[in-house]
């Protein structure tokens, strides 16, 4: 059987500013980080999550959003070069058109306009 030459990625990126300010102790340094979340799906599949802290302290939402965003692009792209080799592993020919579609969804303007 010859697998489908095309194949689906969405990446779904989200974070929040400041995620425990005024809840924790004010002196603890991890209080004003932010946290960035996403999941990437092949096929509406979801294949690869993560939520973690930022290392730095951002001063805005865009800077949080932005930041976040440029995170989860640096896991999805090597990822779709790996499901790429996959299928090229499974009988796919090189010189044989292969489409993978590549979704981001972000719920930032401003962050996106900057991307």
């Amino acid at each position: 059987m010859q697998p489908s030459p095309d194949a689906s990625i969405e990446c779904y990126v989200d974070a929040d500013l400041a995620v425990l300010w005024n809840q924790e102790d004010d002196n603890d340094a991890n209080c004003v980080k932010s946290r960035t979340g996403y999941v990437i799906c092949l096929s509406n599949c979801p294949v690869l999550w993560i939520t973690c802290l930022q290392e730095g302290i951002a001063l805005s939402t865009m800077e949080v959003e932005h930041l976040a965003l440029s995170i989860a692009m640096r896991y999805r792209l090597p990822f779709k070069r790996l499901i790429q080799s996959i299928f090229t592993g499974v009988g796919i020919k090189k010189d044989q058109q292969f489409n993978i579609f590549c979704n981001v969804f972000e719920d930032n303007a401003e962050s996106l306009a900057l991307a």
